[in-house]
């Protein structure tokens, strides 16, 4: 559906303000949101970061350990060399927020999808959210968060 989203969008702004476009962003064109979008996990990204020379510390030339957050500098550096759209997804728990759903084959991996596009870097990010109420409370109890502040999101379970 995100893929179908960004296509769709870019269509449509190819088609209305396209002129526009190409003066902002001269090598932009519909083939850089061609489907289907290349689906890569954050080890996929790590060690993609690892083979290229894509740095956690460029200054020292430190590459990211296995569960590192890759910043939005490096991702984009990623993601311009590979040049296509890339659906990432299963990032290490602790990276994302307290509310998104584990990964049913790995519990330490999140339910989640940033869409990283050419030229631009991160556009969207989703995920499943917990839904099993006890898992709330214990995801709220290991942040510290007082669950009567998010009634709200609570209640929707």
């Amino acid at each position: 559906a995100i893929e179908d989203l960004a296509h769709d969008v870019a269509e449509r702004v190819m088609q209305l303000g396209g002129d526009l476009l190409r003066t902002i962003n001269p090598s932009f064109t519909l083939d850089k949101v061609k489907r289907p979008f290349r689906v890569m996990t954050h080890a996929d990204a790590i060690r993609y970061c690892r083979e290229h020379n894509i740095y956690k510390d460029k200054e020292r030339q430190i590459h990211f350990a296995d569960d590192d957050d890759i910043p939005e500098g490096p991702e984009r550096e990623m993601t311009d060399q590979i040049n296509e759209p890339i659906l990432m997804t299963r990032f290490p728990a602790h990276i994302k927020s307290f509310y998104m759903q584990r990964a049913d084959e790995n519990r330490e991996l999140t339910d989640s999808v940033d869409l990283l596009m050419p030229g631009v870097g991160e556009i969207v990010g989703g995920s499943m959210r917990m839904w099993n109420k006890d898992e709330l409370m214990a995801a709220y109890a290991r942040e510290g968060i007082s669950p009567t502040n998010y009634y709200w999101f609570t209640e929707q379970r």
